[in-house]
C-alpha cells in the first residue's frame, strides 16, 4: 500500500547533494559456522526474498507527485529485481585482505543510492583471507532512521546459528503505479488530512481553553527552550565543518564494554545526585570529546567546545512493524573537548544530557519539526539545510544499542559492525557507536581529504576511554584503521 513520507523523512532527500550522501548504514565481519557451508550471494539472496513479505518497505520506491504536492510516496516497484539490491563484491571463492575490504567499504559508501529504485543495498564478501565473512549494509536515511535500520535484521539475521524454515508466502503482486493524477489527489486527500486536524485541534482549545491551558503553556514552554537552546545557539566554527567531497571513509574501533561500564561506574568529582547515574551514552561522548581534544593538540589547535548532535528515539518497543520512517528527535549538547581531564569531561558531557532530560526539550524539537511540515516548499527546504548546517551543530554522535543476543547470517555469527552516520554539507565527519557482545563498535564516518587525521582518531578514543576508567593498560587488540588516503584509488561502485 502506498503512503507519504512523513516531513521528517523528506528534509533527508533535501539536503542530500552530490557531496552529501543520505544513506545510514553498516560494515560488519561474520565467522562462518563450522558445520554449514559458506554464506554466498546466491543463498543471501534467497534466504532474504523469503522474508520480504515482513518489510513491504524494502520492494517500494519513491514517487513524486505533480506541484504544488512536493512530499513523495513510497509505491510499489513494479520492475522491483533483488539482483540489484543484494549483490556481490567479489568473485566467488576469491579471497580478499580485510584492508581490501575496508577499500571496498569505503568505496561503497562513497556512492548515493539510485532514488529510481527501492533505496537499499546489501553487498557480500563471501570470504577474506582470515576466514570471515564481510557485509555492506546501506539504506537511505528516508527510509529509515540508525535507530530503525536493525529493522533490517528482519531480513538477514537470525537468532540462531539455525536458519527457520522458510513460511509459505503468496506470491508478490505490486501494485500498479498509481500515475500523477492519482498522486496528486491522494496528496490533496493527505493535506486536507493534516490540516483538518489541526482545525480540530484549535476547535477543542476554544471550546474548553481552561482545560487545554496547562497543556498549552507546556507545549510553548518546551518549544520555547528548544529555540532558545538548540536553534538559536549557533554551533562554534571548527575543523569537522569544512567544504567536503563525495568520498568517505569508514575508520573503526572496537573497545571493552568492561571499560565502559568501568568508567559509567567511577564516581565523579562533583557526581550525579541520587538516581541521576552517569549512562553508557555519557561515556561515548567524553570518549569523544577526549579524542577530538588529543586530535586538536596533534595540529597544534587551541581546544575548542563544540555543538554534538545526538538522534533521540521516540520509538515504542512495539513500534517495529515493518513500516520504516524516521522516529527520532533531536538532542544538542555541548561536547567539551576544551576541557582538560577526562573526568571533567565526563561530569560536563553528563550535566549537560541530564539538564536536556529534565527540560524535556525533545518533546519540544518533536514539535517544532512537525510544525516545519506545513510550511510552503521552498521554506522546508530552506528550513531543512538550516537545519543540517555547520551552523546548527558541528558533529553528530548517534548511539545505536544492539540486540541482547548474537546474531548469525545463513549460520555465520555476526563478529563485528560498525555503522555510518551521514554527513551533511561542511561536516566532515560523524560517529555511530554500536555496542554488541561486549563490544562498543565505535564508527568515525569521514570525507579523509577534508579531515585526513581521522584515522588516528580510534588511538585517541582508546587511550581516553582508559583515562575514564582509570586504567593505563594497553588495548587487548591491535587497533586497526584504514583510511582511503592508505590505499590506492578506489573507483565508486555503480
Amino acid at each position: 500500500m502506498r503512503t507519504r513520507l512523513r516531513p521528517l523523512d523528506v528534509s533527508f532527500l533535501r539536503v542530500e547533494t552530490p557531496n552529501a550522501h543520505m544513506h545510514v548504514g553498516w560494515s560488519a565481519l561474520f565467522e562462518p559456522h563450522p558445520d554449514r557451508p559458506r554464506p554466498t550471494v546466491e543463498a543471501l539472496a534467497e534466504s532474504i526474498s523469503s522474508r520480504l513479505h515482513l518489510m513491504p518497505r524494502f520492494r517500494q520506491r519513491l514517487a513524486f507527485p505533480p506541484p504544488p504536492f512536493d512530499e513523495p510516496f513510497w509505491v510499489d516497484d513494479t520492475s522491483f529485481d533483488l539482483c540489484h539490491h543484494v549483490v556481490p563484491l567479489t568473485a566467488p571463492g576469491e579471497p580478499i585482505s580485510q584492508s581490501s575490504f575496508f577499500a571496498l567499504t569505503d568505496a561503497a559508501f562513497s556512492t548515493p543510492l539510485d532514488r529510481r529504485r527501492p533505496l537499499w543495498q546489501v553487498l557480500l564478501v563471501p570470504q577474506l583471507d582470515d576466514g570471515r565473512v564481510g557485509m555492506i549494509a546501506k539504506l537511505h536515511h528516508a527510509m529509515v532512521d540508525g535507530l530503525a535500520a536493525v529493522d533490517i535484521a528482519l531480513l538477514l539475521f537470525d537468532g540462531t546459528p539455525d536458519q527457520p524454515e522458510a513460511a509459505e508466502v503468496d506470491e508478490w503482486e505490486p501494485e500498479p503505479h498509481p500515475g500523477r493524477v492519482q498522486l496528486a489527489v491522494d496528496a490533496a486527500v493527505d493535506t486536507s488530512g493534516r490540516m483538518l486536524g489541526l482545525a480540530r485541534g484549535a476547535a477543542e482549545l476554544m471550546l474548553s481553553p481552561r482545560r487545554h491551558a496547562t497543556r498549552v503553556a507546556e507545549t510553548v514552554r518546551r518549544v520555547s527552550a528548544v529555540v532558545r537552546e538548540d536553534i538559536l545557539t549557533v554551533a562554534p566554527e571548527s575543523p569537522v565543518n569544512v567544504q567536503i567531497g563525495p568520498q568517505r571513509t569508514l575508520v573503526r574501533y572496537r573497545a571493552d564494554m568492561d571499560d565502559i561500564f568501568r568508567a559509567k561506574r567511577r564516581p565523579l568529582l562533583a557526581g550525579p545526585g541520587p538516581g541521576d547515574r552517569v549512562t553508557v551514552n555519557d561515556v561515548y561522548l567524553a570518549a569523544v570529546a577526549g579524542a577530538l581534544r588529543s586530535l586538536a593538540l596533534r595540529r597544534g589547535d587551541v581546544p575548542q567546545p563544540l555543538k554534538v548532535m545526538v538522534p533521540v528515539n521516540l520509538r515504542g518497543d512495539d513500534e517495529h512493524d515493518g513500516s520504516g520512517g524516521n522516529r527520532i528527535s533531536f538532542c544538542f549538547v555541548e561536547l567539551p573537548v576544551h576541557v582538560s581531564t577526562a573526568q571533567a569531561r565526563l561530569r560536563r558531557v553528563h550535566q549537560a544530557t541530564s539538564a536536556f532530560k529534565r527540560s524535556n526539550r525533545s518533546d519540544g524539537s518533536n514539535m517544532v519539526l512537525t510544525a516545519l511540515g506545513l510550511l510552503p516548499s521552498p521554506l522546508k527546504t530552506i528550513a531543512a539545510r538550516l537545519a543540517a548546517s555547520p551552523r546548527t551543530y558541528n558533529v553528530t554522535i548517534s548511539n545505536i544499542p544492539g540486540p541482547p543476543a548474537p546474531l548469525y547470517m545463513l549460520g555465520a555469527q555476526l563478529e563485528e559492525a560498525y555503522p555510518v552516520v551521514p554527513l551533511s554539507e561542511q561536516h566532515a565527519l560523524s560517529v555511530g557507536v554500536f555496542g554488541y557482545e561486549g563490544h562498543a563498535h565505535f564508527g568515525f564516518y569521514a570525507d579523509p581529504a577534508a579531515l585526513p587525521d581521522v584515522r588516528d582518531l580510534p588511538e585517541a578514543t582508546a587511550a581516553e576511554i582508559r583515562a575514564l576508567a582509570g586504567t593505563h593498560r594497553r588495548p587487548k587488540r591491535r587497533l586497526e584503521a584504514v583510511a582511503a588516503g592508505d590505499l590506492a584509488p578506489v573507483t565508486p561502485l555503480r
